[in-house]
């Protein structure tokens, strides 16, 4: 049988058309029933009968009679048995019993993979049906993996994969069957899901294998999917690994030798700008960077080059030994033969604002200074030029004469930049920020050696109108003259790195001295593009036009052995002729107007850049001194406020022990007093007894007089000195009080002076003290005191004492006797228990009063306190902020240092660029 014929009785297997093949063309009008019923009639062999018993159920199927198709089904025994049963589980599914079914698809055992792949098919379609989705996820991938080359298998699945959004599983197909197939449709299928975005979590390396065998196939169609992979994966976490892994693998791919890539250079150079923008840690790239710029270099064509070359040489020169060194020799050459670089200037202000915009982020104060270096650094329109000299060569007086009138003072303190503008402005800039000054005359005096108690970092930027400015678009840096002072040689070097040129005032009489060459050369190898030129002042010393002619030459030759360009002009400040201007007009126009304004702008943007970059390194070791300073000086605070509070709390318990002790002092002794004078006072009562008293009640009229003597001596006597004993108190505790708050005062200054500001106001509340004296005048006025038994509280003494005076107060001759009776009575009684009752009573208000005293005390010392606790815990706060920022520190030295290494290497591809350029 042949292939062909194989084929076509699959097909009839799966379609269920075997019986056709029993069908002749004559028999067309007969129904295959009919037909099939007559050769079964004719037939005697089993095997034959099974045929046809096959052909007669496919025949019913067909029609719907699905009882009598399973019947003649069930009866083939031959080599169909197997697509029986599976027809048999064919029928049981369209009636809807699909338990049977699938019980029965599952009992087929077939060494034909044809049926084993439409068994499978009919399972998912079944699994489908039910809804028994994970059931048809696992028999449609055991479908594609036995055979994947079956019709539709593979279609039927990413159809399933994508309903379902089971993007893993789609992914996977469309990956193993690009790889297996290397057909571009898969590919393409691929890169879509890729594309997508639903390939993002996973890994790099998943894709190795079809990125092989796509650069294999079509290498357009590689870039493509390489792009949407790239793109992809920009913003996961895992970026670094892919840049890794692709890199890995690229070189695995053998390039021929001109082949053009129309992605993959913008691609790599996009990359390569992301990574050292300083968002990444060396770390992360350090060990990917070698393959990533090697392969960049392979790739890249001709408009790339430049930045593909000039980064590989910035990185290995950053982190030599990490790039094969015949990749940095290539590199190297190919540098060599650039013909064109890009617009230097541009690129580095693009790095300057990058840098500024991290220091703002890291919350780092460049200062206004670099800012202003930025905005004078991109004005191409006015060349600077620089004039320096050694103090005494009249250096001043040749400015002053340039600009037409006296600006600087005989000796300067600082550079000052003047500028041609409509209006005057002055601006002073240092560290510490910008200061405007509003006079001439304030300007002057800042600028004169007699005034000068500055560091040695200010500039002056002084905008004023100017004919010779405008006129020649010149701006004129003067600088402090040279005398050995470190200050001014300091200002000079940092302020030439503003200028386009460098004009230096020599004294006619003492010309290029050895100092003055030394420094000059020092200028000259730190800035060798820098063009300097010199004014020969003081000419006016020399009278003889020989003599001037021969000193010029004399110079001239002198100094055009350092620097060969140098030109010398003969000058006098204290001459005013036109002649003379002229000549210094066109010593300026020739030598000195610049001609080459942005390849000068773009070097001393590279200064500012490496100035600032060293910056930024000096600020991290001076910021973390900062935090270690500020921990210390926290510290030392802290112990001042705690023994500042230990020393309170003291004060507060010697004070309240002092206070309440005088307190209690001077209660005691009143309280002494009314125990010695009230039972004398008592015991003058008896007095009041006589013979004609009326004895039934003497008793109660002792009492009565007994209570109101009492209240009277209280009031006349114990009340007046209690009022003096706590006016006195009063007067005494605050003489106390008053020292604590001198106390206070004193350490309330020291603290201020330490902190720098008056952040403490450690006030006492001496309201105190008024509500004491109203609490004593209250306590101290008219004290309405209860009536007392002290004879009415039914003693036996009393009770046979006035038994006996109702019985012999009714015989006059027993008078005289009851009288003394009662008055030796009066006189006996012990009056301590009356006393006591008296001082308890009186008192009991006095020692509520005791009882405040703490609390006014603490209320006297509660702002203080608060004051005090409250700028602790500010401290401890700062304190452990500090700490906390200095471990952050010391432990991810790379979130500060790896953005300044990414800024640096920029800087090195950027010195490439201009070397070249």
């Amino acid at each position: 049988m042949t292939v062909e014929v194989k084929v076509k009785v699959k097909e009839q297997f799966i379609k269920k058309q075997f019986y056709k093949s029993y069908l002749n063309e004559n028999e067309n009008n007969i129904h295959p029933i009919a037909v099939l019923a007559d050769l079964y009639n004719e037939q005697n062999d089993d095997m034959d009968l099974s045929s046809i018993r096959f052909a007669q159920g496919e025949v019913y199927f067909e029609n719907k009679d699905f009882e009598s198709a399973v019947f003649k089904w069930e009866k083939v025994g031959n080599q169909l048995s197997d697509w029986a049963k599976k027809n048999i589980a064919d029928s049981y599914y369209e009636i809807g019993a699909f338990e049977t079914a699938e019980k029965l698809y599952k009992e087929v055992k077939t060494d034909s993979s044809t049926l084993t792949s439409e068994i499978f098919l009919h399972l998912f379609s079944l699994y489908i049906d039910v809804s028994k989705y994970e059931e048809a996820d696992r028999i449609i991938k055991e479908a594609v993996k036995y055979n994947p080359d079956y019709p539709n298998v593979t279609r039927i699945a990413r159809k399933f994969y994508e309903k379902h959004h089971d993007w893993t599983s789609a992914v996977a197909l469309a990956s193993d069957e690009s790889i297996r197939t290397e057909d571009l449709k898969w590919f393409i299928v691929l890169r879509e899901y890729i594309v997508n975005g639903v390939t993002k979590e996973m890994a790099p390396s998943y894709f190795v294998q079809p990125l092989l065998s796509l650069a294999k196939v079509d290498l357009e169609h590689f870039e493509l999917m390489v792009e949407a992979l790239w793109n992809s994966y920009r913003e996961q976490s895992v970026y670094v690994n892919w840049l890794q892994t692709f890199n890995d693998m690229l070189f695995q791919i053998n390039v021929e030798t001109g082949v053009k890539w129309n992605r993959f250079p913008s691609i790599y150079s996009m990359t390569y700008e992301e990574l050292v923008e300083g968002d990444y840690f060396v770390a992360q790239l350090e060990e990917m960077m070698p393959s990533f710029l090697t392969n960049w270099l392979r790739i890249t064509d001709i408009k790339g080059a430049v930045l593909a070359t000039t980064a590989t040489l910035a990185w290995d020169r950053l982190f030599p030994g990490r790039i094969d060194y015949q990749i940095v020799a290539d590199a190297e050459m190919a540098f060599e033969q650039l013909l064109k670089t890009p617009d230097c200037f541009e690129i580095g202000k693009e790095l300057f604002e990058n840098i500024l915009q991290w220091s703002a982020l890291n919350e780092i104060e460049v200062g206004d200074r670099f800012e202003w270096w930025t905005s004078k650094l991109t004005q191409f329109e006015n060349t600077t030029m620089l004039v320096a000299g050694t103090s005494g060569n009249g250096k001043s007086s040749f400015v002053n004469s340039l600009l037409g009138e006296k600006m600087m003072g005989s000796s300067t303190t600082m550079p000052v930049l003047f500028e041609q503008n409509s209006d005057s402005n002055i601006i002073v800039f240092s560290k510490e920020g910008n200061t405007q000054l509003a006079e001439f005359a304030d300007f002057y005096d800042l600028t004169t050696v007699e005034n000068n108690l500055l560091k040695g970092d200010e500039l002056v930027y002084y905008k004023l109108p100017n004919s010779f400015l405008e006129k020649h678009r010149l701006s004129i840096i003067d600088t402090p003259g040279i005398d050995g002072n470190q200050v001014n040689t300091k200002a000079l070097l940092q302020s030439v790195k503003l200028a386009d040129r460098l004009v230096y005032v020599l004294n006619a009489t003492a010309p290029y001295t050895e100092n003055e060459r030394s420094l000059l050369v020092k200028i000259h190898k730190e800035l060798p593009t820098l063009p300097i030129h010199f004014i020969l002042n003081k000419m006016d010393s020399i009278y003889s036009k020989e003599e001037i002619d021969r000193v010029r030459a004399e110079i001239q030759a002198k100094v055009n052995q350092d620097f060969p360009s140098a030109k010398v002009l003969p000058y006098s400040s204290i001459y005013n002729n036109q002649d003379q201007f002229k000549d210094l007009e066109l010593f300026i126009e020739d030598n000195v107007l610049s001609t080459e304004a942005n390849s000068k702008q773009t070097e001393k943007l590279l200064l500012a850049i490496r100035k600032l970059i060293n910056f930024l390194l000096e600020k991290r070791v001076e910021k973390e001194d900062e935090l270690r300073a500020n921990v210390e000086w926290n510290e030392v605070l802290d112990d001042k406020l705690n023994g500042l509070l230990h020393s309170l709390k003291d004060k507060e318990m010697e004070h309240l022990n002092t206070i309440k002790s005088s307190y209690r002092e001077l209660k005691d002794e009143l309280k002494y007093d009314l125990k010695l004078s009230i039972p004398g006072l008592l015991k003058e009562c008896k007095e009041l007894i006589k013979e004609d008293s009326d004895f039934g009640t003497i008793l109660e009229t002792l009492n009565e007089e007994m209570n109101l003597r009492i209240g009277e001596y209280v009031r006349e006597n114990t009340l007046p000195k209690l009022n003096e004993a706590l006016q006195n108190w009063i007067k005494d505790s605050g003489v106390l009080l008053e020292g604590t708050q001198g106390y206070l005062s004193e350490m309330s200054d020291s603290l201020n002076d330490y902190i720098g500001n008056e952040y403490l106001n450690l006030e006492c509340d001496f309201k105190v003290l008024d509500d004491w004296r109203r609490d004593a005048d209250r306590m101290t006025s008219m004290t309405q005191l209860d009536d007392m038994n002290i004879l009415l509280n039914s003693s036996p003494s009393q009770f046979i004492l006035k038994s006996s005076g109702i019985l012999l107060g009714l015989l006059p001759q027993n008078k005289s006797k009851l009288v003394a009776q009662y008055q030796k009575y009066v006189d006996n009684v012990n009056y301590d228990d009356v006393t006591s009752e008296l001082s308890m009573k009186f008192f009991l208000q006095f020692e509520m009063f005791e009882k405040t005293l703490p609390r006014d005390l603490s209320m006297f010392l509660h702002a203080p306190f608060e004051q005090i606790h409250e700028l602790v815990d500010e401290t401890r706060v700062a304190i452990s902020n500090y700490n906390q920022t200095l471990e952050d520190m010391k432990s991810n030295p790379s979130i500060y240092f790896d953005p300044i290494t990414f800024f640096t290497v920029r800087l090195r591809q950027l010195e490439f660029l201009t070397l070249r350029k």
